[in-house]
C-alpha cells in the first residue's frame, strides 16, 4: 500500500508539469497581445509600437516561449507569481492572499449548506425509497447534474437574489446598508 500511495504521488508530477504547459499554451493561444490590452486597462492614451514592445520588454514577453515558460515555472515554485499584467503595482501572491478570506468563506458556507441539505434529504429518500419525495428530490438531482455548475450556480442567483430577495446580488463590501455585512 505504501509503494502504491509513493507511486501515486511521483506519477503526480509530469501530470501536474503537463497541466501546468497545457495552461501556459492556451494562455498564450489567445489572440490579444497581452502588452496591448495591458496599456489599454492602465488607460495609456496613446499606444504606439515602441510603447507595445516596451511594455513587452517589461512583462518579459519578449522572451522565446519555452524560455518564459520554464522562467514561469521555475517562479512558480518558488512562490513568485509575478505581478499583475494590468496593474504592475499589484503582486498576484498579494491579489491570491486578499481574495482568499471570501474564497474561503464562501466555500465553506457553501460546504455547511450542502451537508446540512444533502444528509436529511438524503436519509429521507433511503427511509422513503420509491415514494414521490424520494422521485421528486432524484429527478431534481439528476437534472441539476446533468447542467454545468456555472449555469445552475446563475440560476440560483436569479431564483433566491432576483425574484425571492432573499440575498443582495452585490457583493458584501459594496452593499453599505445590507443586513449581511
Amino acid at each position: 500500500m505504501k509503494n502504491y500511495v509513493i507511486m501515486r504521488l511521483l506519477a503526480t508530477v509530469p501530470l501536474l508539469l503537463g497541466i501546468s504547459f497545457l495552461c501556459f499554451v492556451f494562455i498564450n493561444l489567445i489572440p490579444s497581445d497581452p502588452a496591448e490590452v495591458a496599456l489599454r486597462i492602465r488607460q495609456t492614451p496613446i499606444i504606439t509600437e515602441e510603447l507595445i514592445a516596451q511594455t513587452r520588454a517589461e512583462l518579459g514577453l519578449d522572451q522565446p516561449f519555452l524560455v518564459r515558460y520554464f522562467q514561469w515555472l521555475w517562479d512558480c515554485l518558488h512562490f513568485d507569481l509575478g505581478v499583475s499584467y494590468t496593474n504592475p503595482a499589484r503582486t498576484v501572491l498579494g491579489e491570491i492572499g486578499r481574495c482568499l478570506p471570501a474564497t474561503l468563506e464562501l466555500a465553506g458556507l457553501s460546504l455547511v449548506y450542502v451537508i446540512v441539505l444533502s444528509l436529511p434529504i438524503g436519509f429521507l429518500s433511503a427511509v422513503y425509497k420509491d415514494t414521490w419525495f424520494d422521485r421528486i428530490m432524484r429527478g431534481f438531482v439528476f437534472a441539476t447534474t446533468a447542467m454545468p455548475v456555472y449555469w445552475v450556480g446563475l440560476l440560483l442567483i436569479w431564483l433566491i437574489s432576483i425574484r425571492l430577495d432573499l440575498l443582495p446580488t452585490l457583493p458584501i463590501s459594496s452593499c453599505p446598508h445590507s443586513p449581511w455585512r
